[in-house]
């Protein structure tokens, strides 16, 4: 199939009216439930830095938690990359742990190269998503095991300290059948997108996030865009 023409996708009407809402309400507010004992658990066995996610008393993390924690991050300290590894996972995952212990594994089986890859991806978030992207999907594949794209454009998307102007948005399967269901985006995959997928996306979602700040004479941040794509 050949590619979709993005620059005639326009962005649906139930798009316009969410943006409408705050956006402290809705990408800093937005919570998740997490599983904080299994990670703590999980983490301590296996012997890894970064460990707790958190107290036993926190049941839940938001958009703005983990905004905080990159704000406050120190790249080029290894224990603080994983725990902001960790509390990413933990907030994209939710109450299911299925992969994780997998992913858990595989950092410590090479826990210097997985370091590498985050720091890398961390460090380029903000200025090239092609770059940062790689830095995690080296030659399409995964430069730490059962860490995909749905994992790492978190990771990539946190790390801009819910800047409104981050140019690395989240891109998983719900967001995917939301492109392609609604906004017609007929030539994207279900998973396992290349960079140059990715990269299209990003622009797609600046082109919009531009055309809505114009309309809504504030400044609309592509993870406003995103966070309808995944729940329209």
């Amino acid at each position: 199939m050949a590619p979709t023409d993005l620059s005639r996708l326009q962005l649906p009407r139930a798009c316009h009216e969410a943006l409408a809402e705050q956006r402290a309400e809705r990408i800093e507010s937005h919570t998740i439930p997490v599983a904080t004992a299994w990670w703590n658990t999980e983490l301590a066995a296996a012997g890894l830095p970064g460990a707790p996610i958190a107290s036993s008393g926190v049941a839940q993390l938001s958009r703005g938690d983990l905004f905080t924690d990159a704000a406050a991050l120190d790249a080029d300290s290894d224990d603080e990359l994983l725990r902001f590894l960790w509390r990413v996972l933990a907030w994209g995952s939710g109450m299911r742990v299925r992969l994780n212990r997998k992913r858990i594994r595989a950092v410590a089986d090479s826990p210097s190269s997985a370091v590498v890859a985050l720091r890398q991806a961390v460090k380029s978030a903000g200025e090239d998503p092609a770059r940062a992207y790689e830095a995690l999907r080296p030659r399409d594949r995964n430069a730490i095991a059962y860490l995909g794209p749905a994992f790492s454009t978190k990771l990539l998307y946190f790390a801009g300290r819910g800047a409104v102007d981050h140019p690395c948005a989240i891109l998983d399967s719900r967001v995917t059948a939301t492109l392609r269901d609604i906004c017609k985006w007929d030539s994207l995959a279900d998973n396992a997108w290349p960079t140059s997928t990715y990269v299209r996306y990003c622009t797609l979602l600046d082109r919009w996030a531009h055309e809505e700040s114009r309309r809504l004479g504030r400044r609309i941040g592509v993870d406003e865009i995103e966070r309808w794509l995944f729940e329209p």
